[in-house]
């Protein structure tokens, strides 16, 4: 069913879950006229190739529309076929835009869902949707593109003194908002609508099915933020239990073993330890430096074959793996493009909503990082600047939605960011007919794009199964392709060229002598 801008307005809700009453009968007829308004297509900028482009006016706040507005942009790219199914993607984070996600994944998507219309928003605080950046985000520090804690508090007075208490509206009720809204001016008339939610795009998913329970004919979740169960703040404990899962399929495969033993994970620890007492230091590798890299590498299911093979030669530490560790170091440590990733738009929403309660102390956020081995050292970057950042009031933080259109859940059981275990509860509340829960044995963070399959084309499973339920969101999905997943790598020979060197054609051998 299609519903009217006044009926969005008129539906209680809204107000109640943004903790305000009701819109006035003026607020429902602007709402009602800019509704009305349709939404000009154009070129867009340079990465979003074989797309076209909008830019539309939203309310800074839902509930004074009349007040101040900022853009709010999105890309679709269209299937050609009369009206389409249209895919609504929601980038992770917070603070993805969607434009990364497009450069990389467009095609591929396109390919696999035709006769699907994809829509790819940027949340508001990113990219060309009022994006929230620093001066210190350009700058060439040791964390490539990253804000240092050096650098976060001039950061947050910028961003005070440009937006004051507007920042507050930088949130995941209003971008909720903005999302129901533009789908509600840009689908049409029967036309069918479906959420993609990636990572943080699931939480933002969930907003969305509280305030329009009814607007979308399908919603599928990838690697499922759990309301409630998850929490940023826990980000560095959460890589060792899936990096351990994944040390234990090596033990398993004849050539990690021989490698590394019949207990990897053991091993990779003594390394580790070996490292922080200045073994190989020749290498560049500091303990933090390490155990940050293992979890960058291990994010994606082909280069997370490094994060064993490097401290396997961390430990040899011949002339040839102090060449190649130098080499990885030289590219892992290089400034990287953000296409519109806002770290304000992350603090700002991840202290307020996606936080434990009561806060953990600095202290105590540099002790988890420092007692893992796997870590993205999230809390450590933020540990001082967590305590200092204006938080802004949710009720919706912690509660689940009442879902009851099509539902399609899916997590990698070796998934660092949204562990399977915490996407079991969502999987565990939302059991009617048409909401489902997939797991994809093995596979880490972001099921669609990280579950290659040796079919024809080597399409990733998730993306299989979300076509399957696109198609028909009232019939169970067609899960064949986890038949068909490729086995897990251990060694790449692409890998070890590109990150190791041009001589170098294994990620755990080095090149014969001259």
């Amino acid at each position: 069913m299609v519903w009217s801008a006044s009926a969005v307005w008129r539906t209680a809700g809204v107000c109640l879950a943004m903790g305000l009453g009701a819109p006035s009968l003026a607020q429902e007829d602007l709402a009602e006229r800019r509704g009305n308004e349709p939404v000009v297509w154009g070129p867009c900028p340079e990465s979003y190739e074989g797309a076209e482009c909008a830019t539309v006016a939203m309310p800074l706040d839902h509930q004074h529309p009349r007040g101040e507005t900022l853009p709010l942009f999105v890309a679709r790219k269209l299937s050609g076929v009369p009206n389409a199914p249209q895919l609504w993607i929601l980038d992770g984070g917070p603070g993805g835009s969607g434009e990364g996600l497009y450069l990389g994944q467009a095609e591929r998507l396109a390919a696999v869902l035709p006769g699907v219309d994809l829509y790819f928003p940027a949340h508001r605080g990113t990219g060309n949707s009022a994006g929230l950046t620093c001066a210190g985000e350009e700058l060439e520090s040791p964390n490539g593109s990253e804000l240092s804690p050096e650098e976060w508090p001039d950061c947050l007075a910028e961003v005070r003194a440009r937006w004051g208490h507007k920042l507050a509206h930088f949130n995941v009720s209003q971008a909720a908002m903005d999302l129901g809204t533009l789908i509600e001016r840009v689908r049409g008339r029967n036309q069918r609508v479906f959420l993609y939610g990636l990572s943080y795009g699931t939480y933002q998913a969930w907003r969305y099915l509280e305030l329009f329970p009814r607007q979308a004919d399908g919603v599928i979740q990838d690697s499922v933020v759990s309301p409630g169960e998850l929490f940023v703040s826990r980000t560095d404990l959460e890589f060792d239990p899936a990096a351990r899962g994944y040390a234990a399929l090596c033990a398993q495969d004849a050539g990690c073993r021989a490698r590394l033993g019949a207990d990897p994970w053991a091993r990779i620890q003594a390394i580790s330890d070996r490292v922080a007492q200045g073994h190989c230091a020749e290498s560049g590798f500091t303990r933090p430096l390490l155990r940050k890299s293992l979890a960058g590498m291990f994010m994606t299911w082909r280069l997370r074959v490094l994060s064993l093979a490097i401290p396997y030669r961390l430990e040899r530490c011949a002339p040839a793996d102090v060449q190649a560790l130098r080499y990885f170091l030289s590219l892992y440590l290089e400034p990287f493009e953000l296409y519109g990733f806002s770290q304000v738009l992350e603090a700002n929403i991840d202290f307020s909503e996606l936080w434990e309660s009561p806060a953990p102390s600095p202290a105590t956020l540099r002790q988890r990082a420092g007692s893992a081995t796997f870590s993205l050292d999230w809390g450590v970057d933020r540990a001082d600047i967590s305590v200092q950042w204006p938080k802004y009031s949710s009720h919706s933080a912690t509660r689940w939605p009442r879902v009851k259109v099509p539902l399609l859940m899916m997590n990698g059981t070796l998934d660092p960011m949204t562990s399977h275990a915490s996407a079991l509860v969502a999987a565990r509340r939302y059991r009617a007919p048409n909401q489902t829960f997939v797991s994809f044995p093995h596979v880490g963070h972001s099921v669609g794009f990280n579950s290659p399959t040796t079919l024809p084309g080597a399409p990733n499973c998730g993306h299989l199964v979300t076509a399957s339920f696109i198609q028909n969101p009232h019939a169970p999905p067609d899960t064949s392709c986890l038949a068909a997943m490729s086995p897990v790598p251990f060694d790449d020979r692409g890998a070890a060229r590109i990150y190791f060197g041009a001589a170098f054609t294994s990620v755990w051998d080095n090149p014969a002598a001259p």
